[in-house]
């Protein structure tokens, strides 16, 4: 069985040479650059790094931090994968199917990228010679990990998802990568810092006793003359991999007898784009819908590319004026994702074309409401969180990160509450679908500007809040103040946006026939 598998393997991965010249050649660069990386990221902290000590902190780190990675990736993106399900109609006990999807997993290219790191982590670092032996052993058994972890996440992300959810699995993965983001940038500041290499020397110290940090202190320790440590850190490594195994092969027994649920066969599950990385409900079909208008209406595109260029003539003006620029480095943010959120105060009649489809059927005001949200939303909180962690950066001071989070999250929900309801309480005709973005549409006189207008001030005060904490705590820099400011931001935006989407709903159910009406004349 395990042979077969292997053989299986390898033919996958020949797959991917087969085929037009191009898709071989753009194959083999893509391995290769891969292959680049992961011997850049081996010696690169040898290269940049004279101290042996801090070197050793930075490599225990970095292995913490992939080994981690080839365990989580797993359980939010597998599709790729082969699964215990796939071979249980074949005469094999579920032990033998478990054991040769195991080891056949050392067949891909994942696992080719990680023994390449290794072996050259190893080579490159001439302090670890002396513990050769502990050096294989410990290599060996964190390759073991990174194979069963990512095998025993797969399997248990397949039983507790199943198709119907994957597509949210994944995306709710980009969301916590981008929540990471912010603290991989914290955590390189704070080492690039005077005295940094402290505070990551206890990050490491405590990261050691954790299976993914155990292979890289064990040779570190070994190579030290420490071989208690070297073995106490071996026996959390191998402890980890036994539970692990203890886990993946009644879990392969479990899959192979349970039936997943199926699906609707009359239901399409590819070349559906966003409609099949959402369920089937009205805010989530609208929200699909919207996302699908965003990435192929020329409209929305020319809307999304302008809110940028407000903040830097804004900037232009202050820095001419003489501002400091510590503290213009936390004004763009705010005014784009209060631009972002504002251009959707008459979405209604950018999608006039569908409005009557939702009278018809009956949706519910508030799902057309949250569904118009979701483009925004996706778009607008990865930028308030990352582009919080490059608006502190230049600040210089990481203290203010809740804060600033906090201001930039509240700003953009309040005005996407404030859209919920202008949208639906005065739209003004817009461009027609299928028009170019640049023309006028006729009719666009006061009334647009009246909208745009109200719309904008009312965002604009009732963005002061979450504005005013924010900029007491990054006045007066307290930890408590920040978390206030954080929680604050966050929650306040929360309810503003729950009930202008409940306000807004109720203004589309009751003026729905009249909405189908207006927008009819705009076309």
């Amino acid at each position: 069985m395990a042979f077969r598998l292997f053989r299986l393997r390898v033919a996958l991965l020949g797959g991917g040479f087969r085929g037009s010249f191009g898709r071989a050649f753009r194959t083999t660069l893509r391995s290769l650059i891969l292959a680049a990386a992961a011997v850049l990221l081996a010696i690169a902290p040898r290269m940049l790094l004279d101290d042996a000590h801090e070197r050793s902190v930075v490599d225990l780190i970095i292995g913490t931090a992939i080994l981690l990675g080839a365990f989580l990736v797993p359980f939010f993106e597998n599709r790729r994968m082969l699964e215990p399900r796939q071979f249980a109609q074949y005469p094999a006990r579920p032990g033998a199917i478990a054991a040769a999807l195991l080891a056949s997993t050392v067949a891909t290219w994942p696992c080719f990228l990680l023994v390449i790191w290794l072996a050259t982590l190893g080579v490159a670092r001439p302090e670890w010679h002396d513990a050769a032996g502990v050096l294989v052993l410990a290599f060996v058994l964190a390759a073991l990990l990174a194979v069963t972890g990512a095998r025993v996440t797969s399997l248990l992300s397949r039983l507790l998802a199943g198709q119907r959810f994957a597509g949210a699995l994944r995306t709710a993965g980009v969301v916590l990568v981008v929540a990471a983001l912010p603290l991989a940038v914290f955590a390189g500041a704070t080492v690039m810092a005077p005295g940094g290499f402290e505070t990551a020397d206890r990050v490491a110290e405590r990261l050691a006793w954790t299976p993914f940090g155990a292979p890289f202190a064990a040779v570190q320790a070994a190579a030290a003359g420490d071989t208690d440590a070297a073995g106490g850190y071996l026996a959390v490594l191998a402890g980890a991999i036994v539970l692990l195994l203890v886990i993946w092969f009644p879990t392969v027994a479990a899959s192979n007898q349970r039936i997943e649920r199926p699906l609707s066969p009359g239901v399409a599950r590819s070349g559906l784009g966003w409609f099949e990385r959402f369920s089937a409900r009205p805010a989530q079909v609208i929200a699909a819908r919207q996302l699908t208008y965003w990435a192929r209406d020329p409209r929305y595109r020319v809307a999304l590319f302008a809110i940028p260029l407000a903040p830097v003539f804004m900037l232009l003006a202050f820095w001419v004026a003489g501002a400091p620029l510590t503290a213009l480095a936390l004004v763009p943010l705010p005014v784009m994702l209060l631009l972002l959120g504002w251009s959707q105060h008459n979405d209604i009649a950018m999608d006039s074309t569908a409005i009557w489809e939702h009278v018809a059927s009956g949706t519910r005001g508030r799902s057309d409401r949250a569904g118009r949200l979701a483009p925004v939303l996706m778009i607008g909180l990865p930028l308030a969180v990352i582009g919080s962690s490059v608006t502190v950066t230049i600040v210089g001071d990481w203290r203010i990160l809740p804060a600033v989070i906090g201001m930039n999250v509240g700003v953009l929900l309040v005005a996407c509450a404030v859209s919920c309801i202008f949208s639906v309480l005065t739209p003004y005709p817009a461009t027609r679908p299928g028009d170019s973005p640049f023309v006028q549409p006729q009719g666009a006189g006061n009334g647009s500007g009246l909208a745009q207008t109200l719309a904008m001030v009312l965002a604009l005060a009732l963005a002061v809040p979450p504005v005013w904490f924010a900029v007491s705590a990054v006045v007066e820099v307290e930890f408590a103040a920040n978390l206030w400011a954080l929680g604050f931001g966050i929650g306040y935006g929360l309810v503003v946006l729950v009930l202008g989407v409940l306000i807004g709903g109720w203004l589309f159910d009751r003026s729905g026939p009249e909405l189908i009406a207006v927008t009819q004349v705009f076309d």
